[in-house]
């Protein structure tokens, strides 16, 4: 009997700190960091547009900021969690925004996605002269996690409303240039 206890004592003194290793490995941590890899191109619908600002804000503060590449290439990581306003500008271009909101009701540990691929196109300023255009002000897209295609993906029926708008807009400037 003695033995058999003994035994299983040191069973058990080796299992123990194995099996903590690994529920430590699979709990997470405040330093754990989930992410939404964003990459994309900003272009004229041309044109690839290099050195054009991307500009990334949390609320009102800006937390990033780079230039597109030669390609007009970006990419962005993007903690999950937040709500982000991406500012897209180039020189002669409207600027152009994008809400990309990363809350989720499934927990971050759960959720399946893939990277969020994006074109920009950025629209040329001098093609809305003659015309009011603060409804571009208000993002050109809304960007939400679709537990459907299991991705972040953008909001249809907001998107094509916003191109409508775009739409009207360039049908004004165009009556107001003749």
């Amino acid at each position: 009997m003695y033995r058999a206890s003994t035994l299983l004592v040191a069973v058990l003194a080796l299992a123990i700190p194995a099996l903590q290793a690994q529920e430590e490995e699979m709990v997470l941590t405040e330093t754990s960091v989930y992410f939404l890899p964003v990459t994309g191109r900003v272009t004229d619908g041309e044109k690839k547009l290099s050195g054009c600002l991307v500009k990334v804000y949390q609320g009102n503060e800006l937390v990033q900021e780079e230039q597109t590449d030669r390609a007009g290439r970006f990419d962005l990581e993007l903690d999950l969690g937040p709500e982000y306003t991406l500012e897209f500008s180039g020189e002669g271009f409207l600027p152009k925004r994008v809400v990309v909101d990363t809350r989720t009701e499934i927990p971050v540990e759960k959720l399946v996605y893939g990277p969020l691929a994006m074109d920009v196109n950025l629209m040329i300023g001098s093609k809305y002269e003659g015309v009011d255009t603060d409804v571009l002000d208000f993002p050109f897209a809304l960007v939400r996690y679709d537990k459907q295609q299991h991705t972040f993906a953008p909001d249809r029926d907001y998107s094509m409303g916003m191109q409508r708008a775009n739409g009207a807009l360039l049908l004004m400037s165009a009556r107001a240039g003749k």
